[in-house]
């Protein structure tokens, strides 16, 4: 994979606001949070982002840059 720009994490949900992204070279901060990561892909939709994904057999992040509902579970 070439190598991406790693970026903080705000500014990567101020540019892709509501939307799916796959990160590498990704880093948490002291709490355990996403805090930085470089761009391979971003899409309005969640299965985009794993066909995306498939193509790669390093770790990589996914984020939603939106707000999750409260009524919504994540599970890791």
């Amino acid at each position: 994979m070439t190598r991406r720009k790693v970026e903080d994490i705000e500014i990567i949900r101020k540019k892709f606001p509501k939307e799916w992204v796959l990160l590498a070279n990704y880093g948490f901060n002291k709490m355990n949070c996403l805090a930085k990561g470089a761009i391979i892909a971003h899409s309005r939709t969640r299965d985009d982002i794993y066909q995306e994904q498939m193509k790669y057999k390093e770790a990589l992040a996914i984020e939603y840059t939106g707000v999750i509902p409260k009524d919504l579970a994540v599970m890791f």
